[in-house]
């Protein structure tokens, strides 16, 4: 399957057939998605997931929360290599933005959580992010700062009285909700709307660069990417380019199959001009030189200075809306 991919990517860079509408490559635009999901809960669940996602209190030594990794005055990034968590531990691989992160085939870049509820349960005892003992700690955490009125409100529990692994997976289906709501509209969606003024002519033509070069071959579909794996290298080593100290064997960590090392979920483009630094490991500061190496490594190419200027230039057109970035970025008041 995996050699079949490679070859369609050769193919599609190859290609000189008339180009299909631009909805089969990117699909539907988010305009009308306000929810990552068949069911939207509540309100109150929601509420609670907010606060949840913006509490330190829960953490371990009171200093650590979803927040912290992804900021929303950084587009729910962090701008660093990699994150930093309880007591200033590394986490092991570059923090990508949440927006629209649940719209993705699986969470982190491995894909070991099959999505943001998954995540959410399994942050609360790693070390790095929450650090806590077990179930119970998390249940102490959740009484002692005041959470037995959120919880009824959203789920009809009682905090004192309800099981300890119950508590755990309610809180990762609030957080989880509540992540489901970051759904990161931008100008590009108003063009695949039909309102072709909202790129300009620059913007047009890294468009089309982009698709003709072959980057659509791996980065297609509503977010642009999170849709697939991919090898982190098809044509050339990467870490001659990135040079980073350590390889890392991606998705193979996790699965232990051989045909999966080096291979990773490929990211989601929106917002990349506001997430740097770029790759798994953050090696790349620079996203005219992440261009650069992408079309190396992956393609085969040297894509030339002017033409990662507009791809570039088209890239920031994925960038979430302003006024819809000020609507996800509210933060609570916590109890």
């Amino acid at each position: 399957m995996k050699q079949i991919l490679l070859i369609g990517l050769v193919l599609f860079t190859s290609c000189k057939t008339t180009r299909p509408p631009l909805s089969e490559f990117f699909g539907e635009s988010l305009n009308k998605l306000t929810y990552f999901g068949e069911n939207k809960p509540k309100e109150e669940v929601i509420s609670l997931g907010q606060k949840l996602f913006y509490d330190t209190r829960l953490s371990k030594d009171g200093t650590v929360s979803c927040s912290r990794c992804h900021l929303p005055q950084l587009h729910f990034s962090d701008g660093l290599q990699k994150s930093r968590g309880t007591k200033d531990r590394s986490a092991p691989r570059n923090a990508q933005t949440l927006i629209n992160t649940a719209g993705q085939i699986s969470q982190h870049w491995d894909g070991n959580r099959q999505d943001v509820e998954e995540q959410a349960a399994k942050s609360f005892f790693i070390k790095v992010p929450f650090d806590l003992d077990n179930e119970e700690h998390l249940k102490e955490k959740l009484i002692s700062n005041n959470y037995a009125q959120d919880f009824f409100k959203a789920f009809n529990v009682k905090l004192e009285s309800e099981d300890a692994k119950s508590l755990v997976n309610l809180s990762a289906k609030a957080i989880g909700a509540f992540e489901r709501t970051l759904v990161g509209p931008s100008r590009f969606d108003d063009y695949l709307d039909g309102n072709v003024k909202r790129l300009t002519v620059q913007e047009e033509r890294g468009l089309k660069k982009f698709i003709d070069y072959g980057c659509i071959g791996c980065h297609s579909g509503q977010l642009v990417g999170g849709e697939m794996y991919q090898k982190f290298g098809v044509v050339e080593d990467p870490y001659k380019y990135t040079k980073s100290e350590k390889r890392d064997l991606g998705r193979y960590n996790f699965t232990k199959n051989e045909d999966d090392k080096e291979f990773f979920k490929v990211p989601p483009l929106r917002n990349v001009t506001k997430t740097a630094p770029y790759f798994h490991d953050g090696s790349v500061a620079n996203l005219d030189q992440a261009v650069y190496i992408m079309g190396k490594v992956q393609l085969g190419i040297d894509i030339a200075k002017q033409d990662r200027d507009d791809i570039i230039a088209f890239l920031s057109t994925l960038e979430t809306k302003e006024e819809i970035m000020k609507q996800l970025s509210e933060i609570p008041s916590l109890p």
